[in-house]
């Protein structure tokens, strides 16, 4: 059962045009209004304990389909009650990018409900701050859920978009049995506009863990906080960067910008991940812009990076003016002459131009009047300053004046806040392919492969018949959140996506032999069940060995270790390949296959990473992962690619709260020369490698 409605946006002007419900209460929008930033606010009446898909559109017809196409911007978006809102920014964590909705001219929306919740809903709130609150430059956000389920983790948003992942994380259980976790978010306020704001928190948790063969079936539950309306009151304001990664190769400029609520002194200090600094620029008055070129201050070309913007300001006493921007939000080419609009009730503001609706729509009971688009923006802009949570803009927008009273120098470190312009990802290239194993249902039965004398099979898990080898595959739908979770970090540190392979799209031949398609990135990540073979495979030279099931439709076959050859020459060829399964690097079988001469990689390979265990997924490995190479552990300097592989798994497994009943231990594999690779610092490989097994949990 599916509950489906479609928003219609066109040039900033607001439509709502439902469609036929498939269920029996067709979900119903309360409301759409722009924000100071022309980000899109949806508000939905909604139900308790329901999940759901925000899609967008940019045409009504698409030219290629001749109908609609529907890109998906958020999925797994928990109800907050009896009505629901959500910001759209845009979604540059997908490929394509689906871009802000100030940079389109058309955007329509379907709202759809996925699901519910299975479980009862984790108790969640934002413990650190109270209605009303007055903040300014950085926040502390803390957002505590618990519940007697386990997996529990938590998100924070700000007017219904989502922010990056918490920076610290705390977890505990009670005497009773439940289970909680402090998360702990810093945003910095200077990247809005001044005016009140909308801040919540969003918590998950689920009955179980999968990941091993016979693991059972997986409950979920997501809560939502209460709201908390903070004020945010800086004299900078409204931060913002053309390019949220700066690569001058493609010939970008980087164009930095802010506001300020007096008229000010500004020094800006562009910094690399070591807080050193590259760049020098300053400037006065009510607002800045500086286009950086990617020079540093001696005209030498810096490399491709993470740098932060360190903005210094000083008011002057100087008189404060500015220069409205309205006029330019709508551009000179647009047409702007009078035209029919319609609206499905008597709030006009919810009307479109009449021209939207099919020929033949019954439009008995609409309000039909004429108007420009540029009225319509004009009276729903009015609007919306008394409807919307944002207050008086800043000075970028023509709402604050001399009289402004706050602090009289400020310091401002950006960016915090997710990016809201493309992400070139010019720092790297990786693969990522899983299955879900969804095929067959509930689960598949495979029994184990043939050993290569005659008709006998190779024991798996110490097993010591064919019977007890024959394992009944679950389902991991896991895996897609998993996946998910680690392209987003992975974009959000400047890497872009080479391919993406699920279920029958990723073949058995995707992993064999030296024409693997991951041989054509550098980084590469495979999630799959996997595990071992207690007796001897006469196919390869009589070693023990790992093997992994892949799925085609309804049937599967194991695909051997030995069959794959890691590895790339090339530049950007493939130096680190990460393969989470079960016992995907078993200790014992590793070092036989190593000992005879079996190896899954060739001598451009840098790193192997896997498990040593039997091992539960959880969402947030190789999300934390990702983050640990790119940004760092609660610090700016990224580690090590091997001690992200381990602490990622300490990290998440600890903060799960869940009684697994098996001791879990993450594996690396290497050239002894690679070890301490990094993924901006990597060394020639010598020869010789390596082999490190790590507990993580308990």
């Amino acid at each position: 059962m599916k509950k489906i409605q479609l928003v219609g946006l066109f040039v900033g002007t607001v439509l709502i045009s439902i469609s036929q419900g498939f269920c029996q209460n067709t979900l119903h929008f309360t409301g759409v209004n722009a924000t100071a930033e022309n980000a899109m606010q949806l508000h939905w009446a909604s139900n308790t304990n329901e999940i759901y898909e925000i899609d967008e559109a940019d045409a009504l017809v698409d030219t290629n389909t001749g109908s609609i196409t529907w890109n998906t911007l958020y999925e797994n978006y928990p109800s907050q009650g009896t009505n629901t809102l959500w910001l759209d920014t845009g979604n540059y964590f997908t490929d394509p990018e689906i871009l802000h909705p100030s940079k389109m001219p058309m955007r329509l929306y379907r709202v759809t409900l996925t699901g519910t919740n299975t479980l009862s809903a984790p108790s969640v709130s934002i413990t650190s701050l109270t209605n009303g609150f007055d903040a300014s430059g950085d926040i502390t956000v803390t957002v505590t859920a618990n519940s007697v389920q386990y997996f529990l983790s938590t998100k924070l948003y700000v007017d219904g978009q989502e922010m990056n992942v918490p920076d610290t994380s705390t977890n505990w259980t009670d005497s009773g049995g439940t289970n909680y976790i402090t998360d702990t978010y810093v945003i910095n306020s200077c990247e809005w506009p001044n005016g009140s704001h909308t801040l919540f928190g969003t918590a998950y948790c689920q009955s179980g863990a999968s990941g091993a063969h016979n693991a059972s079936t997986i409950g979920i539950g997501y809560g939502v906080s209460p709201y908390v309306s903070v004020i945010f009151d800086n004299l900078v304001t409204r931060i913002s960067f053309s390019q949220p990664f700066f690569t001058p190769e493609d010939g970008q400029i980087q164009q930095v910008t802010a506001s300020f609520t007096a008229n000010a002194n500004w020094t800006l200090q562009i910094q690399d991940v070591n807080s050193n600094t590259v760049r020098t620029a300053t400037g006065s008055g009510t607002s800045m812009l500086f286009n950086w070129d990617g020079k540093d201050g001696s005209g030498v070309d810096l490399p491709v990076g993470n740098y932060t913007y360190l903005f210094t300001v000083q008011t002057n006493g100087s008189s404060f003016s500015i220069t409205s921007e309205e006029s330019s939000i709508i551009s000179s080419s647009f047409d702007d002459s009078a035209e029919l609009w319609a609206s499905p009730t008597t709030d006009w503001t919810v009307a479109v131009p009449l021209a939207l609706y099919p020929p033949g729509f019954d439009t008995n009971g609409f309000t039909i009047f004429e108007a420009s688009p540029s009225e319509m923006l004009s009276l729903r802009s009015s609007e919306m300053t008394s409807r919307t949570s944002f207050a008086a803009m800043d000075a970028g927008s023509g709402a604050a004046s001399q009289d402004y009273n706050g602090a009289s120098a400020q310091t401002s470190r950006a960016p915090k806040r997710p990016p809201v312009n493309p992400v070139k990802g010019r720092a790297g290239v990786y693969g990522v392919a899983y299955q879900t194993y969804s095929a067959n249902g509930a689960w598949f039965e495979l029994g184990p492969p043939l050993n290569g004398v005659l008709t006998q099979h190779v024991l798996l898990e110490g097993k010591t018949t064919v019977a007890d080898s024959t394992f009944d595959y679950d389902p991991l739908p896991q895996y897609k959140r998993e996946a998910n979770n680690f392209i987003e970090q992975m974009k959000k540190g400047n890497w872009s996506r080479g391919f993406a392979r699920v279920d029958d799209k990723l073949s058995i031949n995707d992993l064999r032999g030296s024409g693997t398609i991951y041989n054509s990135v550098k980084l590469g990540l495979v999630l799959l069940h996997g595990t071992y073979g207690s007796g001897l495979d006469y196919t390869v030279g009589g070693c023990k060995q790992m093997y992994f099931p892949i799925t085609a439709g309804h049937g599967a076959q194991y695909i051997r270790m030995s069959e794959m050859n890691f590895g790339s020459s090339a530049t950007n060829g493939l130096k680190w390949m990460a393969i989470s399964a079960c016992n995907s690097l078993f200790h014992t079988d590793w070092s036989n296959m190593q000992s005879l001469g079996v190896k899954p990689y060739n001598s451009n390979l840098h790193l192997l990473l896997g498990t040593d265990s039997t091992v539960y997924t959880d969402d947030h490995i190789m999300e934390l992962w990702a983050k640990y190479m790119t940004k760092g552990r609660g610090t700016n300097a990224p580690m090590t690619i091997k001690d992200a592989w381990v602490n990622s798994a300490s990290d998440a497994y600890h903060q799960t709260r869940f009684n697994y009943p098996i001791t879990m231990k993450f594996a690396v594999a290497g050239d002894s020369s690679c070890i301490s690779d990094t993924l901006n610092s990597t060394s020639t490989p010598g020869g010789s490698w390596a082999y490190s097994s790590t507990q993580v949990y308990p």
